[in-house]
């Protein structure tokens, strides 16, 4: 417990000032934590993360996540997509030049790529475009771990997912959403968005819902490489993905519905 609030408050003094300010000390960042995040799962797959798929994942991955700052230097009658189908594409040729590179481990790259890719991608994008937005999102995301967490530990009785997560419960899932609401609504007071309040306490929910399924994604994950966590960088927490899962599904989501 010690270590993991110790790891915790590293985070936060790190993140939260680059947060703050935005600009290129976000970017580093959020690519740092896209590109460590994306070896992680590599490494879960059990695909050398030396090898040259996966480097090309990893490069992949941070095309997608500064895809706009990548744009402006390529040609105007290029495809808007043409860095991750690249990619894409060059994992496929891989299934047949590399012996020990076969289809199963290509769609790992290319869902590495996108799943990933995408998540920084929108808050690279949502944190430029506006800060107040970002930190709604974040706060959707907290709130509903934390409300999921209590109401879960303190009434839960129907397992949610016994399979992927046998400790998330049918209770806690609604609890995590019912206390995003909450925050949401008392974070709308101070401020406001293209849309009404009533919109946006929907997109609170919407995003609730998702970042809990963000989580049981990631144990997903898990489960089927047979790995307690993702990783070990962050002591007390695993690794990235362990920590920035449901924020990085929930920014994707955010990001689709338009919010921005």
């Amino acid at each position: 417990m010690r270590q993991r609030i110790i790891t915790s408050i590293v985070l936060l003094v790190v993140l939260v000032p680059t947060i703050i300010i935005g600009g290129w000390p976000f970017n580093i960042v959020m690519g740092l934590i896209a590109l460590l995040a994306s070896i992680e799962l590599i490494h879960m797959a059990k695909i050398s993360r030396k090898l040259l798929p996966s480097i090309v994942t990893y490069l992949g991955t941070l095309s997608i996540v500064f895809f706009d700052y990548i744009a402006v230097y390529l040609p105007d009658n290029w495809s808007n997509s043409f860095t991750p189908v690249f990619s894409l594409m060059f994992l496929l040729i891989c299934t047949v030049l590399i012996h020990d590179y076969d289809f199963t481990k290509a769609g790992i790259s290319a869902l590495t790529m996108f799943y990933v890719g995408l998540g920084g991608y929108a808050a690279v994008t949502i944190r430029e475009s506006n800060l107040a937005l970002f930190l709604f999102i974040l706060l959707v995301v907290m709130s509903t771990d934390i409300g999921a967490y209590f109401i879960g530990s303190q009434i839960g009785k129907n397992k949610l997912a016994p399979k992927l997560s046998p400790n998330k419960t049918i209770e806690g899932f609604i609890g995590g959403i019912i206390s995003a609401i909450i925050v949401a609504s008392i974070y709308l007071i101070f401020f406001d968005f293209i849309y009404s309040k009533g919109i946006m306490l929907l997109v609170a929910g919407i995003l609730s819902v998702t970042g809990q399924f963000g989580d049981l994604l990631e144990s997903g994950f898990k489960r089927h490489f047979s790995v307690k966590d993702s990783g070990n960088i962050l002591p007390g927490h695993g690794g990235i993905l362990d920590r920035f899962d449901s924020a990085l599904f929930t920014l994707s989501m955010a990001f689709i519905l338009g919010v921005v």
